[in-house]
């Protein structure tokens, strides 16, 4: 603002001129149109400062409901935090998470198509969410469309290798019947965490499958263990 100030200096009249009438005719012709322009630019500043208070404060109540929405999925209100959700997303539409996690829920909620829908926008908004990817896959692989979950998972699996990912692939190998590329990616789950009793146990009975009695009793055995321990 002190760029204003001394052009306000600059065009400030005598103390007559407040008083109206005929003592405004002392303006000079130069000083009326400084002053009109001076008006204006304060009057811009004004408006730009107001446009991005409201932006701010929205981005604030949009981070607010979403934070409100996660913190009811612990419970499983997952009813409750697809509102949340969709309030944020309305406020700021652009949140890729927001997607993501309302797609998740809508998933708890047996909502499918919702789900997908959801995720895909997520993606869509940010193609590096892997669990965006992973969490569709499952979707799909539960509907039995094992062609677009194998394709979810590999995906995520490029950008970010995990536990579920893994282990949702093998699952899906499994239901394909190529019960050596399930167990590869169950190898690959428990190099990631080697204490999950669920997927040792499928494991399991993946090398049952394939005729190996004694690995299939090995792995057994490690997720009751396992399972005892929790």
């Amino acid at each position: 603002m002190g760029v204003l100030n001394r052009v306000w200096r600059a065009i400030k009249p005598p103390p007559a001129v407040y008083a109206g009438g005929a003592a405004r005719k002392k303006l000079s012709r130069k000083q009326r149109k400084l002053l009109t322009i001076t008006a204006g630019v304060i009057g811009l500043a004004g408006a730009g400062w107001g446009a991005y208070a409201f932006l701010a404060n929205a981005q604030q109540r949009a981070d607010k409901e979403y934070l409100a929405a996660v913190k009811l999925m612990g419970p499983g209100k997952y009813q409750e935090a697809v509102v949340h959700f969709t309030r944020a997303l309305e406020i700021s539409p652009n949140l890729a998470n927001a997607y993501l996690e309302r797609g998740v829920s809508y998933a708890y909620l047996n909502e499918s198509d919702q789900a997908i829908t959801d995720l895909g926008q997520a993606i869509a908004l940010n193609p590096n969410l892997a669990h965006a990817f992973s969490a569709r896959g499952s979707i799909y692989r539960q509907r039995g469309d094992f062609q677009h979950a194998m394709q979810d998972f590999s995906d995520s699996l490029k950008i970010e290798p995990s536990l579920d990912a893994y282990y949702e692939r093998g699952q899906t190998y499994e239901a394909l019947l190529e019960h050596q590329k399930a167990i590869e990616d169950y190898d690959r789950a428990l190099a990631v965490m080697r204490d999950s009793p669920n997927v040792y146990r499928s494991r399991a009975l993946a090398k049952r499958n394939l005729g190996d009695d004694a690995g299939y009793e090995s792995d057994r055995d490690m997720a009751r263990i396992l399972e005892r321990r929790r």
